[in-house]
């Protein structure tokens, strides 16, 4: 939704809206599908720069990251950003770096601002890290692929050097909170 400034310099601009983010899109091949995102947002005045906050609402379909079965999650999130118009942000016709604590600004150009690219970064900032299709998901088998969520693939197992089993027994065992 394109937003004009003037109306809200004086009171609370709100607004609504539902984009259709196709996940190609985004550039996503871990993302399968996007329901429509609906957003209920406000624009308010915080002269001399504006303050916009959105709320978002969707679910999204995810690839397992162990048996790469789809995970669908509901989403909701929200965000808050200082909108701050180009020439504030410039001093004697040069842009001006970022600081990390300017992270939160959001700089435009003219008087209108575009809510559709700030709601694409919101969604792919809310994407799960290492989603899991359940939290004992055993994955698949690394030799032949098959999912060991439906029993054992049959693949002849390769020991362990017992070096390795003795050592990496030692560091789960500092893991899980022992000595």
């Amino acid at each position: 939704m394109i937003i004009r400034l003037e109306p809200a310099r004086s009171e609370r601009f709100t607004w609504e809206e539902r984009l259709d983010l196709r996940p190609a899109e985004l550039g996503l091949p871990e993302l399968r599908a996007l329901a429509p995102v609906e957003v209920a947002g406000t624009l308010a005045p915080a002269a001399p720069n504006f303050v916009l906050e959105a709320r978002l609402r969707y679910r999204l379909t995810v690839a397992c990251d162990r048996c790469t079965r789809p995970v669908e999650q509901p989403i909701e999130s929200t965000f808050r950003l200082v909108v701050v118009p180009s020439a504030k942000r410039r001093r004697d016709g040069v842009e001006v770096e970022l600081r990390e604590d300017e992270l939160g600004i959001v700089e435009i150009a003219g008087e209108t601002i575009d809510t559709r690219p700030l709601i694409v970064e919101q969604v792919l900032l809310d994407l799960p890290v290492h989603p899991l299709c359940r939290a004992e998901c055993a994955g698949l088998c690394p030799t032949c692929g098959a999912d060991l969520n439906l029993g054992p693939c049959g693949c002849e197992k390769i020991d362990v050097d017992p070096r390795w089993g003795a050592a990496l027994a030692e560091l789960k065992g500092k893991l899980d909170g022992g000595a």
